[in-house]
């Protein structure tokens, strides 16, 4: 093609010839570079390829032992880092350096002994429930009181109750915000036992006891110490609430 230019040119000047000639050498060079750009593409492309099945290989282990190990089955694993050689083999022992949570770090040893470092970000979930609105205290808790959300379980406080249906009939002990976390501390454990309501009165101890009908005195809860009257007698005797139905008196 070069030498074709040049007779149409009709010319053999000496700075042809090094056009020509540096135009040659520009076509070897685009030639090898090309070659070098599409092989460093393809062992790019292969690196890639190899990491990625690497970090997906470590994904499935760390996934597999957090949920064999830990009662969280929601979990997120994510920014692994591999070091050393992670083969096909199911790991013979998992050691958690730090974690598991947070900037965990787990070292993995095969049976011949050869150990893998690997890191990772992990964060499980758990189910919270929430107010959907204030109450007040004494408030009944309803199904449309509360919902659930998932929820990072390092930042759900203590006592946190993680079903609805733990919830739902239970009086408030105290009033509450709108879209907070609901906690044990904040609802009664039991139905709290009106004032009048009436009861048996369990009158003596484990080896001995007489039994006479009652009436509170006071609300109570179950658990807790309450005031009823004796309907025979009319004493007023200070009990303990065994359920929402009986009192025992001690003598």
């Amino acid at each position: 093609m070069i030498n074709r230019l040049l007779e149409q040119q009709g010319t053999n000047s000496t700075a042809d010839i090094v056009k020509v000639i540096a135009m040659k050498w520009m076509c070897k060079i685009w030639k090898v570079l090309t070659v070098c750009i599409v092989s460093l593409f393809l062992i790019a492309v292969s690196s890639v390829s190899s990491s990625s099945s690497i970090i997906r290989d470590a994904h499935a282990i760390l996934k597999s032992h957090i949920r064999d190990n830990y009662p969280w089955k929601n979990i997120e694993i994510r920014d692994i880092r591999v070091t050393g050689e992670l083969n096909e083999e199911i790991p013979e022992k998992i050691v958690v350096e730090k974690g598991p949570l947070g900037k965990a770090v787990f070292l993995l040893y095969s049976k011949k002994g050869d150990r893998v470092i690997v890191r990772a970000n992990i964060t499980a979930y758990g189910r919270i429930v929430m107010s959907k609105r204030s109450f007040r205290k004494g408030h009944i808790i309803g199904e449309d009181d509360v919902y659930v959300v998932k929820k990072d379980i390092s930042k759900m406080p203590k006592g946190s109750l993680t079903g609805i249906d733990m919830i739902i009939g239970k009086s408030l002990k105290r009033s509450i915000a709108a879209n907070i976390p609901v906690v044990e501390n904040m609802i009664h454990t039991h139905q709290p036992v009106r004032r009048g309501k009436i009861v048996k009165l369990l009158i003596g101890n484990e080896d001995f006891s007489i039994s006479a009908t009652g009436k509170t005195k006071e609300k109570g809860y179950v658990g807790k110490s309450v005031r009823a009257v004796n309907l025979s007698s009319k004493k007023v005797v200070t009990g303990v609430l065994v359920d929402e139905r009986t009192v025992r008196v001690g003598l």
